[in-house]
C-alpha cells in the first residue's frame, strides 16, 4: 500500500491536491469498478421503491435509503476507511478533529474524527457504486444537473461521547445563487441512538437560516440552537443512507458505545455551483493552505456573509487558510477566513 506524505512546507494552491493525487492509493481500483459493473446505477434504481423518495425529501428536507451497499460491496469500502483511518494510507493533510472545540475524552483519541476528500488518496472512488448510486439519487430528488461536490469521513471512536452540535450545512458555505444541495451519509455499520445516529428536523428546510455562532471561542465548527424536542433520530443498518438538504437542520448524539460508529460523506449540488465556488476560491478544503507572511489576524467571514458582506477576501486566497488550518501566527483555527494585516 502507497503512503501518502505531504509536506507541511507551504505549497502552491494547486500544487497540493496534484501531490496527493499522484500518491494515492490505486490498489481499489479494480474492487470498485467490478462492484460498479455488477450493479449499474440504473440497476441499483431498478431495484428500490423509489415513488416516494422525491415527495417525501422535498417536503421533509431529508430521506433514508436502506441497501444503498450490499454485503460484499460495503466490505471494500470498510476496508478503505480503515486503511484511511489507521494511517496506512497517510491523511494527515486533511485530518482533522471535529470535536475540537470541547476537551478530549480519551487522550490520544480524536473526539470526531474528520477526513477531507478521501476521493484524493484512493483512486477510482468515483467509480465505485457508492458514488455512482448517490449522484443518480441526487440527481433523481433535485435535477439532472447535479454533479459531484465534495466528499469527507466522519467517525466517532468507542467512548468518546462528544455530540455533534445541531447546525445546518448552509451555514458553512458561500452564499450560492442556488441552494439546491444532497449530502448522503452512508452507515459503515448499524447507527444506533446511543453510538450517533443522526437526528434531523423535518421541514426545516423550508425555513430561514437559523443564526448559527462558534461552539466555542476560536473553533471552527458552529451550532445554532435547536433541540431532540423538535428533531426526529433516524438509526440506520449498515449499508444504508440518510440524505439531506443543505438547510435541514441535523445533529448526531455522542458514541457512548464500545464500537466505532462511521460514516461516508459525498456531496452533490448543481455542476454550474461547483464552478461558481471554486471560482470563488472556495473548495471545502481540498487545498491545503497556510499563510506564513508576518504577523496576521482572521476574522470568520461565514457569519459576515448572512449579512451581504464578502464572504472571503479574493485578493489574499493563495495566501489563506481557508478550512480548519490555523494561521501560523495566532494560531486561531476558523472554517471560511479573511486576512487583515495587523496594524
Amino acid at each position: 500500500m502507497i503512503a501518502v506524505r505531504v509536506s507541511q512546507a507551504v505549497m502552491s494552491r494547486q500544487a497540493i491536491p496534484n501531490a496527493i493525487s499522484r500518491r494515492s492509493s490505486s490498489a481499489f481500483i479494480p474492487a470498485l469498478r467490478s462492484l460498479s459493473d455488477a450493479r449499474p446505477p440504473a440497476v441499483w434504481l431498478e431495484q428500490q421503491d423509489s415513488r416516494s423518495w422525491k415527495d417525501r425529501f422535498a417536503s421533509d428536507g431529508y430521506l433514508v435509503i436502506e441497501n444503498v451497499l450490499n454485503t460484499e460491496e460495503l466490505t471494500v469500502y470498510q476496508d478503505i476507511y480503515h486503511q484511511l483511518m489507521s494511517g496506512e494510507i497517510d491523511t494527515s493533510a486533511h485530518r482533522h478533529d471535529l470535536g475540537a472545540h470541547v476537551k478530549q475524552s480519551k487522550k490520544g483519541v480524536e473526539n470526531v474524527t474528520q477526513i477531507m476528500w478521501p476521493s484524493l488518496y484512493v483512486d477510482g472512488l468515483h467509480d465505485g457504486p457508492l458514488f455512482q448510486r448517490t449522484r443518480a439519487v441526487s440527481r433523481m430528488l433535485l435535477g439532472d444537473d447535479l454533479d459531484f461536490d465534495f466528499d469527507m469521513l466522519i467517525a466517532k471512536a468507542p467512548g468518546t461521547n462528544t455530540p455533534t452540535p445541531w447546525h445546518q450545512d448552509e451555514s458553512y458555505w458561500p452564499n450560492m445563487p442556488d441552494k439546491r444541495a444532497a449530502s448522503f451519509w452512508v452507515a459503515m455499520e448499524e447507527t444506533t441512538l446511543d453510538n450517533g445516529c443522526m437526528w434531523f428536523v423535518p421541514g426545516s428546510h423550508l425555513k430561514p437560516l437559523r443564526q448559527h455562532r462558534p461552539a466555542a471561542t476560536g473553533a471552527h465548527i458552529l451550532q445554532c440552537d435547536a433541540s431532540e424536542d423538535e428533531g426526529k433520530p433516524e438509526p440506520l443498518p449498515r449499508g444504508a443512507c440518510t440524505i439531506h438538504h443543505g438547510r435541514t437542520l441535523h445533529y448526531t448524539r455522542g458514541n457512548s458505545t464500545q464500537t466505532v460508529r462511521r460514516g461516508f460523506i459525498a456531496n452533490f449540488r448543481p455542476q454550474a455551483m461547483v464552478q461558481w465556488e471554486r471560482e470563488h476560491g472556495f473548495d471545502h478544503g481540498k487545498a491545503v493552505r497556510k499563510d506564513t507572511t508576518g504577523i496576521c489576524t482572521w476574522r470568520t467571514a461565514l457569519l459576515q456573509s448572512r449579512q451581504n458582506r464578502p464572504v472571503f477576501n479574493v485578493n489574499c486566497l493563495p495566501r489563506c487558510s481557508v478550512f480548519l488550518k490555523a494561521c501560523v501566527a495566532c494560531n486561531e483555527t476558523l472554517f471560511v477566513l479573511t486576512r487583515t494585516k495587523a496594524e
